[in-house]
Order: structure tokens, then C-alpha cells, then sequence
């Protein structure tokens, strides 16, 4: 990977074909899916890769099959789609997982209704998945003892996949740098330069890091801001009205201790909505909420309806378990960007996304699913390749259909985390800390390997209890374009929400890691942490 600088010096003198704004999953996938076309592409975000909405999801590859309900059957199939290619071509990161579904008295869905939408759900994957399995109460009971409710009448297993969705969206980032794009976070994008008849064909952007403002020049500007989008499309047409419906959707952890869970569990809360319960090692997530926000993106955070509520629907799904705020480890939350629809409620308004091209050439996709984000990048390429090839380009369609992604082992996943195993044997490294690397990065994780080789202290743990090992973060900081703190503990391991404390203990050594990798002195240093410990005091807000 080239040095930031060089990466800013090759932004200021290319002519690019694309600029995407927008470092989450969706501006990496149109980046990447754009570099795979031979166009020459600039990927830009003024914060970390995935940092506003991307890393805050369920962290499911899913085809919704709440979705059915609403008859959106159309994005169901194409999610399907995607969830089966996406298992194959990043395997370490989208794992199938055997789901319970669980049925109860006066909460929406019968057994009967559960059966046939699993059905359907099975034949919108056209047989390229497992099918579903009806159980009685007294299997399911036999699988989660925690489901034990007199209400509790019985369930159904199906098939659909967990994913690191921070890791996901990296993994796009890095793919499109070495498929020639030049990538950059924490630059701004500020303002746009047009010709006389009213097109991009520049934007101003702030290096965030220095405070420089200078130009990128492109063909077409893809503006995939997510719930920032109204924002960009104002820039470009001052008095343009709001397209989106911003949803909040938040999440909570406990500890996997006090909701010992041995599969992912789906289930209606009382209020009809449904309640996800994710086992993630050392913790089991609980989400999501789903309610309208009017306020600035800037700033969200879970508050203690949400956080109440999500304790209220686990508590409900499992009585035994009795959770209380003193359980909650983390809670995260972030904004759905979706389409305007009158007269739906934010439950029932589509997860489709939507491309839109201004007067100006500025394309805009918005909406949509994480599952769905590799189509979403071609749509929006697609229509970005319209624009172009009107000036006498050739583009070709996408490319990244069958494309593994930068981890994915060439070998099955199973056979290689075997190999890996017996290679970080001879580094003293335990079973669980070769599985998680395999898992985390898939083929790259013998580069991982080879710096805990080059020196020994960084196969320490970082924090007693979970597999994060020292010489992730040295790993990130040379290789993953962590640019802080947070960077290292919430995106690139996931101690923020993971860790009992959040990653405090973790936080000296981490922040020393930083300092010595990245030059910073003492100030930046201590200016890092403090920025961290601010988003633990974010995710604490509720209290």
C-alpha cells in the first residue's frame, strides 16, 4: 500500500474517470466495482473506512424475510443472490449460520404463516441453501433452553449467514486499491467545480489530518454518503428537498454468559417487531430498533428507550435470563438511509436502493441492505458508465461478480484455518487464536502470523479472555489504513463492543503501537485515546 501522502500527491494530479464520496459499504463497492472496469477510480471519506453506518449493522448477510411480509419479494430474491455469492467469494467473512426461528401465541406469526414464508424463502434461493426445518416445542427447547415461556409454541431452522460487516466493507476498500484505485480516508469532500454548462467536473476537498484544502478532478462524481446524502445533493443543488427517511437502528451487547446462546435466534417481540439475538464469542448481540430520526447524522447514539426496549423484547424471548442494564456491555446505533414513501411507516418503507443523476452528472444510490452492497455498487456504476461512455468511453459491465475477495483462501476455508492452526502452533499460539485469524482475515492472516514471528511480543493477547493478539494492530496500522485509536478497537478488532471494559485495559498499549507506528507525539497521542474513550461515553449515553 502506497504512504498516505503519495496516495493525496496522486489525487491532486489525476485525471480521474470516478470519484465516489462515501467510505462505507456502498461507496466501496461502487469504488471497487468501478476499478475492476479498468476506469480509473479515487475513493474518498472523511472519517475511517466504514466508520458512520457500516460497522453499526446486525452483522447479517440475510436474504429479510421479514421482507415477505411487505411483499417485497423482488429484494428478497436479489438479497438471496447476493448472500450465496458473497459466502463464496469472501468465505472467512460471510459465514452460514443455522438460524431458530421461534413461534409464539398472540405475537403475529403462527406456525403455519412461519411455514410458509420459510417455503418461499427457500424457493427464492433456488436450492442454494439448506432447507428450512420445522421444530416442536420441545426440540427447540432442546436446542435453547433459555426459550422456555408457556407461550412458546414452536419454530422453524433455516439457514442464513453472520458477517464482520467493518471487515466487509475494509475488504471491498482494499480490493479496489489493488485493482488500481487510490484510496483515502478522513479527506472531506467540501464543494463541487463545474464547467459553464453547469457540470462536476471537480470537487474541493480537506485533508482532515492536515486542514489542506486542494482539487480532484473526474469525469463523474457518485455520491454514496448513506444518511449524509441530502447533504452532498444540497452542495451540489443548494434548495434541492430531502430525499431520505432516516431510520435509527440500534443494538446492544451482553455478555455471552448472561445470554449463553449456542445459534442465532429470531423471534416477534411483543410489539410485532423482530428481535435478533446474535452469539458473537465473548458477547451476544441484541437487535434492532427501527424508529424515524429527524436529528443531525453527526450525532447518534442508542438512548435508554432503545436500550430499554431491546432489554424489554430479550426479556421476553428468554425470561430466565432477566437481563437488566447492568448486563449491557456496549450499545452502538446508526441511520438506514431510506427512499421517501407517504403514507408507510418506517417499518413497512422498502430496503430497496435507488440511483438518481442531477443536472450536474452528481450520481447519488442510496437506500438498500449490506447483504446487497455489491449490486448497489454496479447499479451505480452503471449509471456513472452512461455518462461517461457519452463522451466516447468504453466500459465494460462489471467484473465482480465471481472476483474472491482480498482474503478469501484459495483453498476451502476449513482446510486452510487447519494449515493455519498448525503454523500458529509453532508460535504458541492456542487453537482459538489460529481460528480467529482465519476468520478475521482469511488468507491474509499469515501476514499476521509472520509479524508475531518477527517479534514475540506481539503474540500477547490484548485483553484476557478474547483471541485479539498485539500484532493485529501493527498489522492494521502497516496494512489496513488505521489512521487512530478507534480505528484499531472499534473497526479493525472489535474490542469496543466485544471487550467487558471496551478495550480500557487494551488502550495503553494500543495507543503506544499507534504512536510508534504512525510518528504521532505526545499530544496526538494523548488527543487519540481521548477521542476513543468519547465514543465509549457515546455508547454509555443511555445511562
Amino acid at each position: 500500500m502506497k504512504t498516505r501522502a503519495e496516495r493525496i500527491a496522486l489525487l491532486e494530479s489525476t485525471p480521474f474517470h470516478v470519484l465516489v464520496v462515501g467510505g462505507g459499504i456502498t461507496g466501496a463497492a461502487a469504488a471497487r466495482d468501478a476499478a475492476s472496469r479498468g476506469l480509473r477510480v479515487a475513493l474518498l471519506d472523511r472519517g475511517d473506512w466504514a466508520s458512520g453506518t457500516s460497522w453499526r449493522s446486525s452483522k447479517l448477510i440475510h436474504g429479510g424475510l421479514r421482507y415477505l411480509a411487505s411483499g417485497q419479494v423482488h429484494l428478497v430474491f436479489e438479497s438471496l443472490a447476493e448472500r450465496n455469492r458473497l459466502a463464496r467469494l469472501a468465505p472467512h467473512l460471510v459465514q452460514p449460520a443455522e438460524f431458530l426461528f421461534a413461534a409464539y401465541r398472540d405475537r403475529g406469526v403462527s406456525p403455519l404463516l412461519l411455514r410458509l414464508g420459510l417455503s418461499l424463502y427457500d424457493a427464492l434461493a433456488l436450492g442454494r441453501s439448506v432447507p428450512h426445518r420445522t421444530a416442536s416445542r420441545k426440540a427447540l427447547l432442546a436446542r435453547e433452553r433459555l426459550l422456555e415461556n408457556p407461550d412458546l409454541l414452536s419454530g422453524a431452522l433455516y439457514t442464513d449467514a453472520r458477517t464482520d460487516d467493518a471487515r466487509l466493507t475494509l475488504e471491498n476498500v482494499l480490493d479496489a486499491g489493488a485493482l488500481g484505485a487510490v484510496t483515502v480516508s478522513r479527506v472531506a469532500v467540501t464543494g463541487f467545480q463545474k464547467d459553464r454548462s453547469g457540470r462536476i467536473h471537480s470537487v474541493t476537498a480537506r485533508d482532515e489530518e492536515t486542514g489542506r484544502d486542494f482539487s480532484v478532478s473526474a469525469l463523474s462524481v457518485v455520491n454514496a454518503t448513506g444518511p449524509w446524502s441530502d447533504r452532498l445533493r444540497g452542495e451540489d443543488q443548494p434548495g434541492t428537498p430531502p430525499q431520505l427517511r432516516l431510520s435509527r437502528g440500534a443494538h446492544v451487547t451482553v455478555a455471552a454468559a448472561r445470554l449463553p446462546l449456542r445459534q442465532p435466534v429470531v423471534s416477534p417481540s411483543p410489539d410485532g417487531r423482530l428481535l435478533f439475538a446474535i452469539p458473537f464469542g465473548s458477547v451476544t448481540l441484541l437487535g434492532t430498533t427501527d424508529q424515524d430520526f429527524t436529528g443531525s447524522p453527526d450525532d447518534v447514539a442508542a438512548d435508554g428507550s432503545d436500550v430499554r426496549f431491546l432489554l424489554k423484547a430479550a426479556n421476553g424471548l428468554f425470561p430466565s435470563a432477566s437481563l437488566t442494564t447492568a448486563d449491557v456491555v456496549a450499545t452502538f446505533a446508526a441511520l438506514r438511509p431510506l427512499q421517501r414513501e407517504s403514507g408507510k411507516s418506517v417499518q413497512d418503507t422498502s430496503r430497496e436502493d435507488s440511483v438518481a443523476v442531477s443536472p450536474s452528472g452528481l450520481v447519488t444510490v442510496s437506500g438498500g441492505k449490506l447483504t446487497t452492497h455489491r449490486r448497489m455498487g454496479e447499479r451505480a456504476i452503471d449509471s456513472a458508465a452512461e455518462e461517461l461512455r457519452r463522451g466516447g468511453l468504453a466500459i465494460p459491465k462489471s467484473r465482480t461478480r465471481k472476483r474472491p475477495f482480498p482474503g478469501a483462501p484459495e483453498e476451502p476455508l476449513p482446510v486452510f484455518c487447519s494449515a493455519l492452526e498448525k503454523e500458529a502452533r509453532g508460535l504458541a499460539l492456542d487453537a482459538e487464536t489460529a481460528n480467529h485469524l482465519c476468520t478475521r482475515y482469511g488468507g491474509r492472516a499469515r501476514d499476521v502470523l509472520k509479524l508475531a514471528a518477527e517479534d514475540t511480543a506481539l503474540s500477547e493477547r490484548l485483553t484476557p479472555g478474547l483471541p485479539d493478539i498485539a500484532a493485529e494492530i501493527v498489522f492494521a496500522l502497516r496494512a489496513e489504513d488505521a489512521r487512530s485509536v478507534s480505528d484499531l478497537l472499534i473497526r479493525r478488532t472489535h474490542l469496543f463492543w466485544q471487550a467487558a471494559d471496551q478495550g480500557v485495559a487494551a488502550l495503553p498499549r494500543v495507543a503506544a503501537l499507534a504512536a510508534r507506528e504512525l510518528h504521532w507525539d505526545r499530544p496526538r497521542k494523548d488527543a487519540a485515546v481521548q477521542e476513543y474513550l468519547s465514543e465509549i461515553a457515546r455508547s454509555r449515553r443511555y445511562r
